[in-house]
C-alpha cells in the first residue's frame, strides 16, 4: 500500500470517530512519570490535537513519581497501607510542590505545542478548587495523616471552564471545609470528575500497553464483568486502576481505556482506530447484535452498495429496508456497524430464508459472520423455523463450510420460487435443518 493510500484508508478509519467525539467530555488520567521530556511534548501536541478537533478535555495528572524522587532526596522512605501512601505533613508540603511543578511543566508544553503547529492561540488552561475533599481517617489501624478520598466534584463549575474552549487542569489534591488540604489517589480522582461530569470517556495514561490476563496476553477489550473475574484470578492486576474502571462505567461514563502514554501517538490511536492501542473496558461486551432501526438503515445501505454494484447482492433500495427493517439485526463493535443480517419468513410457517448477511470488510477476520450466523439461528428457532435457505451467486462454498446442504429451487417455499424464478439470477440454493441441531 503506498503511503498516500495508506494515509487515505486510514483518514477515512478516524473520520467516524472524530465525528462521534466532537463536543464530547473525555477525562484524562496520566501518571506523573509521563509528563516530562520528550513523552511531555508528544502529549501535549496530541492533546492540543484533540482539543482542536472538538473534545472538552479533563486532564488529572498523578504525583507519586515526583514524590519518590524528593523522599529520596532528603533519604526518607514512604510508607504506605495497601496501595495508598500515608501522607505526613513533610509529604503534604511535598505534594503541594509537586503539584504547582507538574502544572507549570504541563502549562508550558501545552503552550509550545501549539507554536510548533503555528496556530495563533494557545489554549487556556483551567485550574481551581474543584474537589472538596475529607480525610480517609485510619484503616486497619493506621492513620492515613493528611491523605484523603474525594467527598465533592464541582461540576458546574468545571462545565464552565469548558464551555470557554479551556483544557481544564485538575492535580490530585482536594480540600476540606476547615480549609485542610488532603493527597488524593489520581485513579480515584479523575473516576470522581468523569461520573460528576458524565464523560463520555475516561483515559488512563500508564507506563504499560493496557491490561495483561492472567496469562500475560494483552487484553484489548474487556467488560465490566470480564474485569471483575480479572482482578479476582490475577493477583498482579492493577486493582486500583480496574476498581476506578468499574466504577466509573457503572456510573454513567461509556468508556473506559488503559494505554502506554510513553508510546507514541497511542492516545490517538486508541481513540480514531478500530483496533486501539491499549485496553478499552465498556459495562456490557463489546459486540453485540442487536434489532435494526430505521436509524440504521444508512449504515446497511453502505455496507450493501459495494457487494450489489458487483452483482453478489440484489439492490435493496431505501423505501424497502424502511418496510422491512424489522427482519433486520445489525452487529455493533463499540458503537459501531460492522454487519447486518436479515431474516426473511414466508405464508409456510417452518420455513424462513437467511438474507444480506453481510460483514464490513475491515472487519472480516473477526468472526463476524458466524456471530451473524447463529444470531439468524437462534432467531429462527425462536420462530419455531425449522428449515432455513440461503441463496448465494458467489459465497456459496462459506455456507456449506457451515452446515448447509446443497438444495434446488424446487425446495423453495412456493412465493420464493416464483420470485427466484422471475429475478434470473440463478442463485445457489443452500439449506440448513434447524432440527438437527
Amino acid at each position: 500500500m503506498s503511503a498516500i493510500t495508506h494515509f487515505v484508508a486510514s483518514f477515512r478509519e478516524a473520520a467516524p470517530y472524530i465525528q462521534y467525539l466532537r463536543g464530547k467530555t473525555m477525562v484524562v488520567g496520566v501518571t506523573d512519570s509521563l509528563l516530562e521530556g520528550e513523552t511531555l511534548i508528544r502529549l501535549a501536541a496530541d492533546l492540543n490535537l484533540l482539543a482542536s478537533l472538538g473534545l472538552r478535555l479533563v486532564l488529572v495528572h498523578g504525583s507519586r513519581h515526583l514524590l519518590d524522587k524528593l523522599a529520596s532526596g532528603r533519604n526518607f522512605v514512604p510508607k504506605y497501607s495497601g496501595s495508598r501512601r500515608i501522607t505526613d505533613e513533610a509529604t503534604l508540603m511535598e505534594v503541594k510542590q509537586v503539584a504547582g511543578i507538574i502544572r507549570s511543566d504541563v502549562e508550558a508544553a501545552l503552550f509550545s505545542s501549539v507554536s510548533a503547529q503555528q496556530r495563533s492561540k494557545p489554549p487556556v488552561i483551567a485550574c481551581g478548587n474543584f474537589i472538596t475533599a475529607r480525610p480517609l481517617g485510619v484503616i486497619d489501624g493506621v492513620d492515613m495523616g493528611y491523605t484523603g478520598t474525594v467527598r465533592k466534584i464541582d461540576a458546574e463549575e468545571i462545565r464552565l471552564r469548558l464551555d470557554s474552549g479551556a483544557v481544564v487542569l485538575i492535580s490530585p489534591l482536594g480540600h476540606s471545609y476547615s480549609g485542610k488540604t488532603f493527597n488524593l489517589s489520581m485513579c480515584e480522582t479523575a473516576q470522581e470528575v468523569a461520573m460528576a461530569l458524565q464523560a463520555e470517556k475516561l483515559v488512563f495514561l500508564t507506563e504499560e500497553a493496557g491490561i495483561r490476563r492472567a496469562d500475560g496476553s494483552l487484553a484489548n477489550t474487556l467488560s465490566v464483568g470480564e474485569v471483575q473475574e480479572l482482578i479476582h484470578d490475577n493477583p498482579d492486576a492493577p486493582a486500583d486502576l480496574l476498581h476506578a474502571a468499574v466504577g466509573a462505567l457503572e456510573n454513567g461514563v461509556s468508556r473506559v481505556q488503559i494505554l502506554n502514554g510513553r508510546e507514541d501517538g497511542s492516545l490517538l490511536r486508541e481513540l480514531f482506530t478500530r483496533e486501539g492501542s491499549g485496553t478499552s473496558i465498556a459495562r456490557e461486551p463489546f459486540v453485540s447484535i442487536r434489532q435494526a432501526r430505521s436509524d440504521d438503515i444508512p449504515h446497511i445501505i453502505a455496507l450493501i452498495r459495494p457487494l450489489a454494484e458487483q452483482g453478489i447482492l440484489l439492490h435493496r433500495s431505501r423505501e424497502y429496508l424502511e418496510n422491512h427493517i424489522s427482519s433486520f439485526s445489525v452487529l455493533e463493535h463499540d458503537q459501531n456497524i460492522y454487519g447486518c443480517v436479515a431474516l426473511k419468513t414466508f405464508a409456510e410457517p417452518d420455513c424462513g430464508e437467511l438474507a444480506c448477511l453481510v460483514v464490513s470488510p475491515e472487519a472480516r477476520d473477526g468472526g463476524y459472520g458466524e456471530l451473524l450466523l447463529e444470531h439468524l439461528f437462534q432467531k429462527a428457532r425462536a420462530l419455531n423455523i425449522k428449515t432455513l435457505f440461503a441463496l448465494s451467486t458467489h459465497t456459496g462454498e462459506w455456507f456449506v463450510e457451515r452446515g448447509f446442504q446443497t438444495a434446488s429451487a424446487d425446495d423453495l417455499p412456493a412465493e420464493r420460487r416464483q420470485e427466484y424464478n422471475a429475478n434470473g439470477r440463478n442463485s445457489k440454493v443452500f439449506v440448513y435443518d434447524l432440527q438437527a441441531v
